[in-house]
Order: C-alpha cells, then structure tokens, then sequence
C-alpha cells in the first residue's frame, strides 16, 4: 500500500510545480510576504508556512512546496496513530492510503491552503495524543498540546478538535491525567496560540466572525442531504461510505471523540448558511486512523470487498484529477468531443493570469496609473506574476489588510480597474467611479487564449481626475 502512497505525493509535487497559482494561493502569498499574528479570512498558519520555503525561489512551486511536505507528514502521522491503537503496520498502512485516495486531500496538499498545516497539525494531535493517554510521558504531552496549538492556528473550526479531546479526557476512566499532563498540553496549547488570540483581540475578533458568520452571507442555505451529497462525492463515495460505517460502530473512543464534535458542528452550521466539504477535513482524517483499525479486524474476503469498494473508484477519480491537472490540453479535447463545453471562466482562467497581469502592467505604467482589481485574490495574482501592489476596491471582506498597503491617503494620478465582468453589468461599482473620478472612461475588452480552451475576456476601465478621497469612496467606506 505504501507505494500507492509514494505515487500519490509524486503526482501532488508534479502537478504542483506545473499549475500557475490560483486567487487563493496568491492573496495567502501576499499575507506571506507582510507576516503578523492573525488575518481577516483565516489564522496565521497558511502565511508561515509559506514564507518558510520563500528563500527557496519565486515560483508557484516553491509557494506549495511546505504543502506537499504537510502531506507527507500528514500520511506518516495518521499511520503512527494508527500503529499505536491497534498494534498492527496494517493499520498504518490503510489509514495513510485513505487520506491519500482522497482526491480533495490531493488538493490540500497540491495547492497553498489553510488545508495542508490543518490536516498536518490534527493528525500530529491524534498521534500525540494516542501516545500521551496511553503512555503519561509528559513530552508527549507538551506535543499534543503544540500540535492542538498548531491545529487552532490553521483554521477557526480546529476548536472542535481542543473540544473532543477535553471531553475525551472528561470519562471516568481517563480523569486521572488531570492529576498529569493533560494541564500542561492546554498551556502549551495556550501559549502558542496566545499571540493570535491577543491579535483577534485587538482587532474586534474579525477571524472568527468572519469564519462563523460571514464567509457565505450572501448566499442561500442548502439543505443537509445536499451537503451530505457534497461529502460523499469530494471525499469519494466508498471511502465516505467506510467512513460513516466507522462512525455508526466507533473502533475507537478517542478517535471518535476527536472526529465527531467537528461534524456535529458542521452539520449544524448547514441549517443556517452554505458550509465547504473540507470544514470536515479533520473529522475525516480521526476516522483515516479508525478505518484502519476497522480493517485489520476483517476477515478476508471483507477486506477484499472493502479494497474494491473503496480503493477502485477513489483511484478512478483521482487519475482524472491528476490528468486534468498535468495534461489539461488533451483532457480538453476529450471532453470536446464527448460535448463537455467549458466557460471562459473555468478551470483554464489561471492559465491567462500572467498574460492579463503584464499587459495590465504596462499600460498603468504607460499612463502613472495604479492597478486596481475588486477581488484580492485577482489583484494578489496580479501582483505575483507582474509585481504591482494589491489595490482592492469594492466590498472585498478579505482584501481589507491590502488597504493598509496602499492606504486611503495616497492619491494616485489615475486608475486602471481590471475587472472579470463587464462594467454596464455592475451598476454600483459605475455608481463609484462616478463618483470617484472626474472621468470614468471605457479601456478596452482584452481577450486572453490558452490554446484551445475558450478565450478569456478581462474588461479595462479607466479612472481619470480622482478626487481625494477616491480611494475611501472606491472602497464603500465613503458615499
């Protein structure tokens, strides 16, 4: 089974070394390069990680580099735990194959996300922890409580994990580590989190509102057997299938403890807003490590079955994933001639990210104007592939640290706005250009081709004569 884990983390670092960067990575790029303690959109873990490998290069490679390497460990931490429970290399082995199977764990550890030190920091926590309660040696319990720490510091859902393991260690059987380490693993845990909570502190706890309350506020609920649906087919639907097997007969006290309170509180949140497959990453990843367990107690024929029905179809869908990712041409021409017509804004956009960033570039520059975009990821990629500062306009949540970076104060000579959409479709922000600029003049439509895939159109507007307050007024904080 090892060499289908291997395999998997090749095709992750090639795909990763070959793809542009997407919005996402971009603006987690930017926060790498202007590092603090917290973030609007998420915790600091994601910028670390990135800047640790910044020395290394320029590259969208090297930007994921840390990621690929999170799946390494992720892999080799879900099967010590597993090793740990059960006693049995089998278990390891099965549990490090399930995450790696998992085509939206591909993309985890194939992309720069908060998903990769997440993923990383749980599973570390589960092996740590496996070995703390079983074993009372005080370092592991100073590792869980860092791993716990490093969990909380990737994503603002990662307090189910601190959660289970309390409750965990709240059953008669287990209270006596309270007399132990479990004390020290929550001042570890508080320690190094402490930083990020004093920034959240001061800055109105916008990472968690915005985590809970904002992220999908515009958009409508969807109903729970929608959301289930949307589980069974990111995770693919044998190993979701093994999954929630595992969690009708639990093998395992402690991993159930520290998978099931994140589901529940998912489950919940579906009922009022949109909620994303991978907000239940590290309840999956508990349940890897439980699949694992549940196998090496099969008979043979069963594990036999379990093989087919989980190993097969994940594998399927994983080679397609990688093929569209490393040969997205003949893939293209496939889907073509099978009637599959793909829009201008799909998976071939990033491919035209360099070509809009250079010319948007040199016509700024042509004019001493600034770039602005309305979304911070397009401006971040912008300024990734063609070194121009982020100016975010617009209602952007998440750009708002880029308005520390070009501030309301300066007072550009112009504007040239970048824009995915066409300005006559967007009446408020023609309302404040209007209002913004002496002349709100059109700039072109510039159309941008990756081979066969379906052009591109990015739409140019220009801002001449802005009045002082322009960026204030560009950016809704003025009327």
């Amino acid at each position: 089974m090892w060499w289908a884990v291997a395999l998997v983390f090749a095709l992750r670092a090639i795909a990763a070394f070959t793809l542009p960067l997407t919005g996402d990575e971009a603006y987690y790029w930017e926060w790498s390069r202007r590092l603090a303690f917290g973030y609007v959109d998420h915790p600091p873990a994601v910028a670390w990680t990135i800047a640790a490998f910044a020395p290394l290069g320029h590259s969208p490679g090297i930007v994921r580099l840390g990621f690929i390497l999170c799946g390494v460990v992720t892999s080799l931490a879900l099967a010590a735990c597993a090793i740990e429970l059960s006693g049995d290399r089998r278990a390891g082995a099965v549990a490090a194959l399930a995450m790696a199977l998992t085509p939206l764990a591909s993309l985890a550890f194939g992309i720069a996300t908060p998903d990769g030190p997440y993923l990383m920091f749980w599973s570390l926590a589960l092996w740590f922890g496996a070995r703390a309660f079983a074993r009372d040696e005080l370092v592991f319990w100073l590792l869980l409580g860092l791993a716990l720490g490093g969990v909380l510091l990737s994503r603002v859902l990662g307090v189910a994990l601190i959660f289970g393991v309390i409750a965990y260690s709240l059953a008669p059987q287990q209270r006596v580590v309270w007399k132990r380490g479990m004390l020290c693993a929550l001042a570890a845990c508080l320690v190094i989190c402490l930083p990020w909570l004093v920034w959240n502190a001061n800055h109105d706890w916008i990472t968690w509102t915005f985590a809970l309350l904002h992220r999908h506020e515009e958009r409508r609920q969807f109903a729970l057997p929608a959301v289930l649906a949307a589980q069974a087919i990111a995770y693919t639907p044998g190993i979701w299938l093994a999954v929630l097997a595992c969690v009708v007969r639990p093998r395992n006290a402690f991993l159930a403890w520290t998978a099931l309170p994140q589901f529940a509180l998912v489950m919940f949140l579906s009922l009022f807003e949109q909620v994303e497959t991978y907000w239940i990453f590290g309840f999956f990843a508990s349940l890897c490590v439980m699949l694992g367990l549940a196998y090496v107690q099969l008979a043979p024929r069963a594990a036999r079955i379990w093989i087919y029905v989980t190993v097969v179809p994940a594998s399927i869908l994983l080679a397609l994933l990688f093929a569209a990712t490393i040969a997205p041409v003949p893939l293209y021409g496939l889907a073509q001639r099978a009637g599959i017509h793909l829009r201008n804004s799909g998976p071939f956009e990033i491919m035209t990210y360099a070509l809009v960033a250079a010319d948007a570039k040199q016509l700024a520059a042509a004019q001493n104007a600034i770039l602005a975009t309305d979304g911070y990821g397009f401006s971040s990629v912008i300024d990734f592939d063609a070194d121009v500062t982020p100016v975010v306009i617009g209602y952007d949540w998440q750009g708002r640290e880029s308005r520390a970076w070009y501030p309301d104060s300066m007072h550009p000579a112009r504007v040239l706005f970048v824009d995915k959409e066409p300005l006559s479709t967007r009446p408020d922000f023609r309302l404040h250009l209007t209002r913004a600029c002496a002349q709100v003049r059109d700039g072109g439509i510039h159309t941008y081709r990756y081979v066969d895939a379906p052009p591109r159109s990015y739409y140019f507007t220009w801002c001449d004569g802005p009045v002082p307050e322009a960026l204030a007024i560009l950016r809704w904080e003025r009327e």
